[in-house]
């Protein structure tokens, strides 16, 4: 047999001996929860309610230790409970579900890293629904801390809480059939006037 069939021939039993060993999983580039040789989390990352990884927890990619593209969270049924969209910078839409499919709540966060740690925080508006679509609330977030909240009912603005840098009620405004119908204001959580203003 000349060497050149001979090679040819060795290479083919390598590659049908490899093909013939048993494989559990992903290897290589693929293999989930890996970490960078900073010890950071990389590529795709998947965590699992139960140990034989039947139940899925949550599902997404990290580059660097910061999360990247979708991440999913899903309830103990199995059902999707939570999605973050990451873009640039660590900002990221953050839209809580119904079991339904249904949108319950959507708004944005922000993940940012820094030396003394990780943090992850809300701003801007998040709007809560109904499971029939209805906007029940809008509540607007500043670092993290809430600064007004507004609440409806079938549709219609019902009340209006504006709120303090730490988050306690410092305005009250409270509207029937979209008529302003009474303001209070607080002072240290202690109501300090009342206006009826109908």
């Amino acid at each position: 047999m000349r060497p050149f069939q001979l090679l040819l021939l060795l290479c083919c039993a390598l590659l049908l001996g490899a093909c013939a060993t048993p494989h559990y999983g992903p290897r290589g580039f693929w293999k989930p929860n890996r970490y960078d040789r900073n010890g950071l989390a990389r590529g795709r990352w998947r965590t699992h309610y139960d140990s034989a990884g039947q139940q899925p927890f949550t599902a997404g990619q990290y580059r660097h230790g910061r999360p990247v593209r979708t991440f999913r969270y899903y309830a103990p049924t199995g059902a999707l409970d939570r999605s973050e969209r990451y873009g640039r910078a660590g900002f990221c839409e953050v839209t809580y579900w119904y079991p339904n499919g249904q949108v319950a709540r959507r708004g944005n966060a922000q993940w940012v890293t820094g030396a003394k740690g990780a943090r992850f925080y809300w701003f801007g508006p998040w709007t809560s629904y109904a499971e029939d679509g209805q906007t029940t609330a809008i509540q607007t977030y500043t670092d993290g801390t809430i600064s007004r909240a507004e609440t409806y009912e079938k549709g219609k603005l019902t009340q209006v809480e504006t709120h303090d840098e730490r988050g306690k009620v410092i305005r009250s405004e409270t509207y029937l059939d979209g008529q302003l119908l009474k303001v209070e204001t607080f002072d240290k959580g202690l109501r300090t006037g009342t206006t009826n203003t109908l």
